[in-house]
């Protein structure tokens, strides 16, 4: 889980959208003060108005880098007399951005040993060469890495394998679109897929889970997967038959030993599980262990404090004492590989957090939720569903990051207004944000599918559709 760039997982406008945000934002945000205030507002959450205005245009268009663009609450709340420089800089330290340093630690040095590969290529060599079971290999080994480990990092790293399966198939430097378009594609959605299914599987889930704790209602890391996965594993059998269509009904090939053997080789090439693989493996599944059953082990004699952050610091720290098995004193991980992780993020997740408290201190969040919950004839589910669609719709041009960072105020502040429980509105709203399949800017592991040439923009779009169609309507199922 170690997404560079906002977590790996933003997008943008390009250099044009990068200069017409650069201006927007402050030009956005100067002529909102020359508007008086609406009734029932102060000065000061009119000024913080203003400054969500900026960071938002800045977010969406990325004119700076937004985990740069998070630090403008530091600066800005301060003296716009919104908060105080305590209160401004004490979210950047939230319970919650130690979750995800130690979760990236890690991820990091599960991938330093290479132990996801392995993983992957083993679950892909059980479909052996056959097209459709192929992609369903890959999709499932994508899934499973990615609930743990950044969508962006496994996109990349079986990508690559996946276009030499696809390869296989007609032999040479030829490949056949149909199947190289539903690998690439395959691994890409399933990636963004699986990062639902645990708290630390994306950067948004990890928002959310702040956003709750602050609000009063901590969600636990198997609950958050009890609600999650449900919905995961019903997502992935509609992407593989969106994907495979083309390939039922075809004349089967006669390469289906090639396709079996590139995944295989690339298998051997790792050669036997090392020292290390294992022995991170081990405190890998120790700590997703803990995470699931915390609540039952905070039950034992001296660990009733013990929360999800404490889990991910201590599995972090023992990486540094249990020693790789190659001797010369070499631990697990050493922290040359550790400061490797994005550490902006844990800035971007400060700076959101930031803003939002901002905006409830000053009470326009409590404004903006009485103002939507005047709406007449809005049930709960209605906004529920209008929360999501937007959410989806927007993270396909926009960070997934920013967009629920930006959501993420406004519906606290419906739920209040309205008596509803935070995580209600919040939830659906947190998953549908990991939801952009159309677009090939709408995610980093759409973008690598697309840079592959394998895939067209026409059928991304049918399979994207498809796929955000089949998402509305599972979230508000399983989720609403």
């Amino acid at each position: 889980m170690t997404d560079e760039g906002v977590a790996g997982e933003e997008t943008g406008f390009g250099r044009i959208g990068r200069w017409i945000g650069l201006i927007l934002g402050p030009a956005l945000a100067i002529g909102l003060q020359l508007i008086p205030p609406p009734e029932g507002l102060t000065v000061e959450a009119w000024r913080v108005v203003s400054l969500a205005a900026l960071m938002v245009v800045w977010w969406v268009t990325e004119a700076i880098p937004i985990s740069a663009t998070a630090l403008i609450p530091l600066a800005a709340l301060p003296l716009l007399g919104a908060a105080s420089m305590k209160d401004a800089a004490s979210p950047y330290a939230d319970p919650i951005v130690f979750l995800f340093i130690g979760g990236f630690i890690l991820a990091a040095c599960v991938e330093r040993w290479r132990l996801h590969e392995r993983i992957a290529l083993s679950i892909a060599s059980v479909a052996g060469g056959r097209p459709v079971a192929l992609v369903g290999g890959f999709m499932i080994a994508s899934m499973l890495i990615s609930m743990w480990i950044s969508n962006t990092a496994t996109t990349l790293m079986l990508a690559p394998i996946a276009i030499g399966a696809a390869r296989a198939m007609t032999g040479g430097d030829k490949t056949d679109l149909a199947l190289g378009g539903a690998l690439t594609l395959g691994v890409a959605h399933a990636a963004t897929i699986g990062g639902i299914g645990t708290p630390v599987g994306t950067p948004t889930n990890l928002i959310a889970i702040a956003f709750f704790e602050r609000a009063g209602e901590p969600i636990a890391f198997i609950d958050w997967m009890t609600k999650a996965v449900p919905i995961m594993l019903l997502m992935m059998p509609v992407a593989w038959l969106l994907l495979c269509w083309p390939l039922f009904g075809r004349n089967a090939h006669g390469r289906f030993e090639a396709i079996g053997a590139v995944v295989k080789d690339a298998l051997k090439a790792l050669g036997p599980m090392t020292r290390p693989e294992a022995r991170i493996g081990i405190v890998f599944g120790l700590v997703a262990l803990a995470w699931m059953t915390r609540t039952e082990i905070a039950k034992l004699p001296g660990l009733s404090a013990l929360t999800d952050t404490g889990v991910a610091i201590i599995g972090a720290l023992a990486l540094f004492f249990v020693p790789s098995g190659r001797g010369s004193g070499e631990k697990l991980i050493d922290w040359k590989t550790a400061e490797r992780i994005p550490w902006g993020i844990a800035i971007l997740f400060g700076g959101g957090l930031s803003l939002a408290a901002a905006m409830e201190a000053t009470g326009l969040a409590a404004w903006i939720g009485e103002w939507i919950a005047n709406l007449d004839g809005m049930s709960a589910f209605a906004l529920v569903a209008l929360l999501v669609v937007t959410t989806i719709l927007v993270s396909e041009l926009a960070s997934n990051v920013a967009t629920l960072t930006s959501m993420l105020p406004v519906v606290a502040a419906v739920a209040t207004a309205t008596d509803t429980p935070l995580q209600q509105l919040a939830f659906p709203v947190a998953l549908a944000a990991s939801f952009a399949f159309m677009l090939p800017v709408a995610t980093a592991p759409n973008a690598i599918a697309y840079s592959s040439g394998l895939v067209t923009l026409k059928r991304m779009l049918a399979v994207g559709f498809g796929l955000n169609i089949a998402a509305i309507v599972l979230i508000l199922t399983f989720a609403a």
